[in-house]
């Protein structure tokens, strides 16, 4: 069963699953963004994505755009994947400064297709993109999901032990992929994203999407996740050097 979430345009209007952060970059203007209702978004936005004042207006949160590759980077890892929609003019083209790009902000034909494909960036193109003619621009719709690793994966040890989360590229230099792991949770599927303690800011550890989710979405079939095993193992906690795991845990779960 595959784990993308189901993306359609209709009429310029992208529906997208409401538990995926969806990402609107306009031609102009704020990046305007819809994410999970959940507890403490504001706190997120500002600490772990690095946006000084986010401002929400209704549901969507209006971000500056020097924030996008960050946003992207950062909602990946929280949510398993994120929906970025791009208006791109008409007249533009698709130049090789596109595909050597190193952020996900892309104002040509390719409407974000080969954008950034030799960036090395934490997060790759899932699926297929798809796009709405609005007459003087395009819209475009893409899912992106964590850079997958198709090496054999191997078992987590504390790589990142002490290190502070960051979505920003500089901020993770010399990090591996988590898809290099097996998922420290469930000790069953590969990892797809790195797992943070949000009230430390450290790295915990390498988690499979399902897992990742679990608190927030539930162990819900529909969901594409069975009902929590036997063997899931949240001792990866630990790796926050701040964890204290007693009646009342000093620590993110």
């Amino acid at each position: 069963m595959t784990d993308v979430p189901e993306v359609r345009l209709a009429g310029g209007r992208v529906a997208a699953d409401p538990a995926v952060a969806l990402v609107w970059l306009p031609l102009d203007g704020h990046v305007i963004a819809r994410i999970p209702s959940l507890k403490g978004n504001r706190r997120w936005l500002h600490e772990t994505v690095g946006i000084r004042s986010p401002e929400l207006r209704g549901d969507r949160w209006h971000l500056p755009r020097n924030c996008l590759m960050r946003l992207v980077t950062a909602a990946v890892d929280r949510y398993g994947h994120a929906v970025l929609c791009r208006d791109v003019s008409r007249l533009s083209r698709c130049t090789r400064a596109c595909q050597e790009a190193t952020g996900p902000e892309c104002q040509c034909s390719c409407m974000g297709a080969h954008h950034g494909q030799e960036s090395g960036a934490w997060f790759e193109r899932e699926g297929d993109v798809l796009v709405a003619d609005l007459g003087e621009f395009r819209r475009s719709a893409i899912v992106y999901g964590a850079r997958k690793d198709e090496s054999a994966p191997g078992t987590y040890r504390g790589e990142l032990s002490g290190r502070r989360y960051s979505a920003d590229a500089a901020g993770r230099h010399g990090w591996p992929l988590a898809a290099r792991f097996m998922c420290s949770a469930c000790l069953t599927r590969r990892a797809r994203v790195w797992d943070h303690c949000h009230v430390h800011g450290f790295v915990r550890a390498p988690l499979c999407n399902a897992c990742n989710t679990r608190h927030w979405r539930g162990w819900q079939p529909q969901h594409g996740r069975a009902a929590p095993s036997l063997n899931l193992d949240t001792s990866y906690y630990g790796w926050c050097p701040r964890f204290s795991d007693g009646p009342r845990p000093r620590c993110s779960r």
